[in-house]
C-alpha cells in the first residue's frame, strides 16, 4: 500500500506539473506560429506585388534583369530562416549589380567586359547614383530584419526552455514529502482531506527549487522582449519597411535616371572611354518610364491595410508574454490552487497539515534552491547540479542577450540554424488540445492565475509539526528517471557574395554561445553600430 500511494503521489504531481508546463508551452509555440505566417505571408505578399509592378512599370528590361531583385528577396528569406546572412553585405552587393546593370543599360552603345564592370563598381560610393536611397533602406531593413528574426526565435526559444522543464524529474525526498501529503490522510481513515494550503507551497516549493531557479533569467527574457515589441511597434516595424519597398528602389531607380548622363560621364573620365558595340542601339528604346504604382489611398498617405493586423499581433503576444513574468516562482501556487491538490486557504482549520486535521502553524519558505535549506517538510540538496537546469537557463541567457542587441539596432550572430522552413523552431508542448487563449486561475495574481497563500515568505527554520520525522520515514518507490541560383553571377564589386555561407569556427561558435553575458554587454564591439 505504501508503495502505491507513493507512486500514485508522483503520477498526480507529474501530471500536476507537465499539464501547466504544457499549457504555457503550447501558447507561446502557437504565438510564434502565428507570428512566422504573418511574417511569410506579408514577404510572399511584398515579392509578388513588387514582380507586378516593376514588371509593369519596366516591361522587358526589368524581365531581362529580374533576378537581381528576386536575388534580393531570396537573401531577406535566408537570413530570416538561418540567420546566417550578412544583410549589410547583401543590400551592398545588391545595389552594386543594380549599378552595374543600370549603367550598362544606359550606356547600351558600348561594350563592357568584366574588367571595365570591376571598374564601374569601384567609383559607386564615391558617385552614389542612387542618392541616400541604399544607406537609408539598408539601416531599415537590416534593423526591422534583425529585431524581427530574434522576436520571433525567441518565441520558439521560450516555448522550448518550458518543454524542456517538464522533463525534470522530482527527487525521491520530494516523492516521499508528496506522499506524507497526499497518502497519509488516508491511513488515518481522512481519504477526502486535502492537505493545507501553505503546507502545500512549502512541499512544492521543495519539489520545485529547480524550476524556481529559472526565474531571474526568465524575468529577463520577458524584459528584453517587452522592449523588442516597442521596437516592432516604431522604428523597426517590419510591414512599413518591406510593403513600401518597391517604391524605395524605384526611387533609387530614378534618382540613377536623372543623374544618369553625369555618372556615366565620371565613370568614364575614371575608367577609360569603352568601346562603341557593333550596332549602335537607340537608347530612347530603353529609357524607364516615370512610375506610377496603383495603390490604395490609404498607401498613397503612407497607411496601410495590413498595419492593425501586425498591431494586434504584436501586442497580443506582447501581453502573453508579459503574462508569464514570475511564472516559475509562483509556479507551486499555481499547483496547489487546485482544489485537487490541497485545501482552499479559508480552510485553513479543517486541513492536513502532515501530521493531523488542524491549521498548519510553519511559514512559506523562500524561493529556490538556496532557500529550501530552511523549507520543513522536503530536503533539497543545495550542491546537487541539474544540467538540464543549467542547459535552459544558458538558452535563456543567450536569447535575452540577442534581444538586447536586436533592440539597440546591432547585429545579432545566429550559427545553430537548422530550421527545414524559415522561421521555424524546435520542439513543442504536448497539450495540443489545450486552448491557447485565457490560462486562468482562482489566485489573487494576475500572472496565469497564481495564488500568494498565506503566510510569509521568510526563511527561519521552524520546529517540525508532531510525527512529522516519523512520517517522513517511508520507503516509496523510487522516482522514475527513473533560394540558390543554378546561374553564374559576377561579383564585380570585390567583395564575398552574400550567398556565401560563413564556415562556424570554434572560437565564434565558443563566443556566441558560451559568453552571452560577454555578449550581452559587449556586443558592439563585435556588431556593426548603425
Amino acid at each position: 500500500m505504501e508503495h502505491n500511494l507513493s507512486a500514485q503521489s508522483r503520477r498526480e504531481f507529474d501530471r500536476a506539473v507537465r499539464d501547466t508546463l504544457n499549457k504555457l508551452g503550447t501558447l507561446l509555440k502557437l504565438r510564434a506560429q502565428r507570428f512566422d505566417d504573418f511574417f511569410k505571408e506579408l514577404l510572399t505578399t511584398s515579392k509578388r506585388e513588387f514582380h507586378d509592378m516593376f514588371k509593369k512599370t519596366y516591361g522587358i528590361i526589368y524581365e531581362q534583369n529580374s533576378y537581381v531583385f528576386t536575388d534580393l528577396f531570396e537573401e531577406l528569406e535566408r537570413y530570416y530562416a538561418k540567420g546566417q546572412v550578412d544583410l549589410g553585405e547583401a543590400m551592398e552587393n545588391f545595389f552594386n549589380t543594380l549599378y552595374q546593370k543600370m549603367f550598362t543599360v544606359l550606356n547600351a552603345q558600348y561594350e563592357f567586359d568584366d574588367k571595365y564592370l570591376g571598374c564601374v563598381g569601384e567609383h559607386m560610393k564615391e558617385l552614389k547614383p542612387f542618392g541616400d536611397v541604399p544607406h537609408k533602406l539598408s539601416i531599415q531593413l537590416k534593423r526591422s530584419f534583425v529585431a524581427t528574426r530574434t522576436f520571433s526565435q525567441a518565441l520558439n526559444v521560450a516555448s522550448d526552455v518550458v518543454t524542456n522543464m517538464v522533463k525534470i524529474n522530482p527527487s525521491p525526498d520530494c516523492v516521499r514529502a508528496l506522499t506524507k501529503m497526499t497518502g497519509c490522510p488516508a491511513c488515518q481513515g481522512l481519504p477526502e482531506l486535502k492537505a493545507c494550503s501553505n503546507y502545500c507551497i512549502n512541499v512544492m516549493k521543495g519539489c520545485l527549487a529547480y524550476q524556481a531557479e529559472l526565474d531571474a533569467d526568465w524575468n529577463n527574457f520577458v524584459d528584453a522582449m517587452e522592449k523588442v515589441t516597442d521596437r516592432l511597434l516604431g522604428p523597426f516595424n517590419i510591414e512599413m519597411v518591406v510593403e513600401p519597398i518597391d517604391i524605395k528602389i524605384s526611387e533609387a531607380i530614378m534618382n540613377f535616371q536623372e543623374n544618369g548622363p553625369e555618372v556615366s560621364q565620371r565613370v568614364f573620365s575614371g575608367c577609360g572611354k569603352p568601346l562603341l558595340g557593333r550596332r549602335r542601339r537607340d537608347t530612347t528604346e530603353l529609357e524607364f518610364e516615370s512610375l506610377q504604382f496603383e495603390r490604395s489611398e490609404d498607401a498613397q498617405n503612407g497607411e496601410s491595410n495590413i498595419v492593425p493586423t501586425l498591431d494586434k499581433l504584436v501586442k497580443d503576444i506582447r501581453q502573453k508574454v508579459k503574462d508569464t513574468k514570475q511564472f516559475w516562482s509562483h509556479l507551486p501556487y499555481q499547483i496547489c490552487n487546485n482544489d485537487h491538490v490541497a485545501a482552499s486557504p479559508a480552510k485553513d482549520d479543517s486541513c492536513w497539515n502532515g501530521a493531523m486535521k488542524a491549521r498548519y502553524e510553519l511559514q512559506i519558505t523562500g524561493d529556490g534552491i538556496s532557500n529550501q535549506q530552511t523549507n520543513p517538510e522536503v530536503t533539497v540538496d543545495v550542491n546537487r547540479p541539474s544540467s538540464l537546469l543549467n542547459e535552459q537557463m544558458f538558452a535563456l541567457k543567450t536569447i535575452t542577450s540577442k534581444l538586447k542587441n536586436a533592440y539597440n539596432g546591432q547585429d545579432v550572430e545566429w550559427i545553430d540554424a537548422e530550421e527545414s522552413s524559415y522561421g521555424s523552431g524546435s520542439g513543442s508542448g504536448d497539450g495540443n488540445d489545450i486552448e491557447d487563449d485565457d490560462m486562468e486561475g482562482s489566485g489573487d495574481s494576475g500572472h496565469f492565475g497564481y495564488g500568494t497563500g498565506t503566510g510569509s515568505g521568510g526563511t527561519r527554520q521552524f520546529p517540525r509539526p508532531p510525527n512529522n520525522d516519523m512520517d517522513n520515514n517511508l520507503h516509496p518507490l523510487g522516482a522514475d528517471g527513473g533560394m540558390d541560383r543554378h546561374r553564374p553571377r559576377n561579383n564585380t564589386s570585390g567583395g564575398s557574395s552574400a550567398n556565401a555561407r560563413p564556415k562556424i569556427s570554434v572560437t565564434r561558435a565558443v563566443t556566441s554561445y558560451l559568453l552571452p553575458i560577454v555578449v550581452m554587454w559587449f556586443g558592439g564591439i563585435f556588431s556593426d553600430w548603425l
